[in-house]
C-alpha cells in the first residue's frame, strides 16, 4: 500500500544538514533521565558511586518491575539528582572504558524462528531494549504482558531535518535488519509493517522478508506513524492495542539477538540556522549535547532542541539528547513581538494562508525563530488547522471537547487515534496561538484515566 496524503506541509527552514557522518565517542560522562518517559514509576537499582558496566541495570519500572533501564557506557555512577517529590530526574555515569560489558545470549538467524515470545520479551527487557517499543494509543512503553494486534516500523520521519534513512542503511547491514523483524514477529499474532518513503528503493529494506511492505508519499505528517496507523490497522477503541518502533531501534534489536551486545549507538542529525556546522552525528544513547556540539559555533542565546522543531522538547548543552529523539535542532531565540507585524505587507513572512504577501512568492528557505508572532486569543475556526490534519478527525471540536473534559465526545472524536505529535502542525498554523499538542495530550491522560 502506498498512503498518499494531500492535506499537510513541509516547513521550508534554512539550515538542512549536510550527508556527511562523523563519529563521536562518549566522552567523560553519559545521563540518563528517567522523566522523559511518560508515565514511568522508576525505581534506582544503584547508589551513588557504584561501579557499573556497559548493559548493567540502573533502574526499573515499578508498574512493570521486568523493564529494565541500562547504563549506555561503563564507569561509575557519579551523580544522581533528585525533583520534588523524590523524583528521579538525572542518573550521570562517568564513562571508563575499562569497565566491562554485558552480554546476552547470542543466536544464529535460523534460530530466531525458534524463539519464544516469553524469551524474547526477557532479553529484551534484561537488556534495556524494550523501552525502544512503544505502544498507541497514549504512546507510551508497550506493555511486555500485552500483545499487539500488529507492529509498525517507522524507517524515516517526515519532520524537518530528520535524519536521513540512507545514511543509516549505509552503516548498517539488511542481516541485522532481518534479524531485527524475526524477532518483532514473535510478539504478535498480526503484521510487522515497515513503512518507507516510495522514493526509497535501497535493497536493504526492499528485499526484506517475514514483514509487510508499505510506502508513503505526501506532506508532513506522511511520515508519522499514527498516519501510518489510520491507513493500515486503525486504532478502532482504547483496548486496541498496536506497538510501533523506528528503524534504527529495530537494529539494535538485530544485533542483540545476532551479537549478544547491546548497540547502543544512533545516528542523529545537527541542522537549524543558528548553529554552523549542520550534519549527521553516528552517537552513543547518553551522550551530552555539549559534547554534540563541541566544535559547533552556535549564535548567542540560540535555542536548542532535543529532537525536531514541532514535536522536540527544549534542553540545553548539560542534558543529553532525548531517549527517542534522532535530531538536535538549534534556532534563534527571538521571543519579542514585532511592533505593529500585524499590518506590515510580511514579505518576509512565512505564512500557510493568504494573510501575508509572502504566499504569492516563490517558495524559499526561511530562518524561523522561537517568537510565536502573536498573542493568545479565542478560539477562531477559519479552517486553519483543518487545512493541514490528514487524519479522519476534527481536530477543532476535539480541542474544545478536551478543554470541556467530556470523556464521551472525545471517544467519538476518535482520541484514541490521536498523540500529540499527529498535532504538531496544527499548533504551528493555528491563529489562535493555542497549545494544540499540549491540549491533546491532556486529552490523552484523561482519556487513560477515565475512559
Amino acid at each position: 500500500m502506498n498512503i498518499h496524503l494531500k492535506k499537510g506541509h513541509d516547513l521550508k527552514l534554512a539550515g538542512k544538514p549536510t550527508k556527511q557522518l562523523n563519529n563521536i565517542q562518549p566522552d567523560t560522562v553519559v545521563k540518563l533521565h528517567p522523566v522523559e518517559f511518560p508515565g514511568l514509576k522508576p525505581k534506582l537499582l544503584v547508589k551513588e558511586g557504584d561501579a557499573v558496566k556497559k548493559g548493567s541495570p540502573i533502574f526499573f519500572d515499578k508498574n512493570h518491575p521486568k523493564i529494565m533501564f541500562t547504563s549506555p557506557a561503563g564507569g561509575r555512577v557519579e551523580n544522581i539528582v533528585f525533583g520534588e517529590r523524590r523524583r528521579i530526574e538525572i542518573v550521570e555515569i562517568a564513562v571508563d572504558d575499562n569497565a566491562g560489558e554485558m552480554t546476552f545470549d547470542s543466536f544464529t538467524p535460523d534460530e530466531l524462528s525458534g524463539l519464544t515470545g516469553e524469551k524474547i520479551i526477557s532479553i529484551l527487557c534484561t537488556s534495556g531494549l524494550w523501552p525502544t517499543i512503544r505502544r498507541r494509543p497514549f504512546s507510551k512503553i508497550a506493555e511486555p504482558d500485552k500483545s499487539p494486534k500488529s507492529i509498525f516500523i517507522s524507517t524515516m520521519s517526515t519532520a524537518p531535518f530528520a535524519a536521513d534513512v540512507e545514511i543509516i542503511l549505509e552503516n548498517t547491514t539488511e542481516e541485522k535488519i532481518q534479524a531485527g523483524i524475526d524477532v518483532l514477529q514473535s510478539l504478535t499474532n498480526g503484521a510487522v509493517n515497515l513503512v518507507s518513503p516510495k522514493n526509497d528503493s535501497n535493497s536493504k529494506l526492499t528485499d526484506l522478508f517475514n514483514v509487510q511492505h508499505h510506502t508513503y508519499s505526501g506532506p508532513h505528517p506522511s511520515g508519522n506513524v499514527g498516519v501510518h496507523v489510520s491507513h493500515i490497522d486503525p486504532i478502532k477503541n482504547k483496548d486496541d492495542s498496536i506497538w510501533y518502533i523506528s528503524l534504527q531501534d529495530v537494529i539494535s534489536i538485530g544485533t542483540l539477538f545476532l551479537t549478544g551486545k547491546v548497540d547502543y549507538r544512533k545516528i542523529i542529525m545537527v541542522a537549524g540556522s543558528a548553529v554552523s556546522e549542520k550534519q549527521h552525528y553516528s552517537i552513543n544513547r547518553g551522550t551530552l549535547i555539549s559534547q554534540i556540539l563541541n566544535n559547533n559555533n552556535l549564535d548567542t542565546g540560540a535555542r536548542i532542541i532535543s529532537g525536531d522543531v514541532l514535536t522536540g522538547s527544549i534542553s540545553n548543552m548539560d542534558n543529553a539528547i532525548g531517549f527517542y529523539h534522532e535530531a538536535i535542532t538549534v534556532i534563534p531565540n527571538v521571543p519579542d513581538r514585532v511592533f505593529m507585524g500585524w499590518i506590515s505587507p510580511g514579505f518576509s513572512k512565512y505564512s500557510l494562508s493568504n494573510t501575508f504577501l509572502s504566499k504569492i512568492l516563490p517558495k524559499r528557505e526561511q530562518v524561523l525563530t522561537s517568537s510565536m508572532n502573536g498573542s493568545k486569543r479565542a478560539i477562531l475556526p477559519i479552517g486553519a488547522i483543518e487545512k493541514v490534519m490528514p487524519l479522519n478527525i476534527l481536530p477543532t471540536m476535539l480541542v474544545k471537547s478536551i478543554i470541556a473534559n467530556d470523556i464521551e465526545n472525545m471517544e467519538q472524536l476518535g482520541i484514541y487515534e490521536c498523540d500529540a505529535e499527529d498535532f504538531a502542525l496544527c499548533s504551528f498554523s493555528d491563529a489562535s496561538k493555542m497549545d494544540i499538542t499540549g491540549i491533546i495530550q491532556n486529552g490523552l491522560d484523561f482519556a487513560e484515566a477515565e475512559g
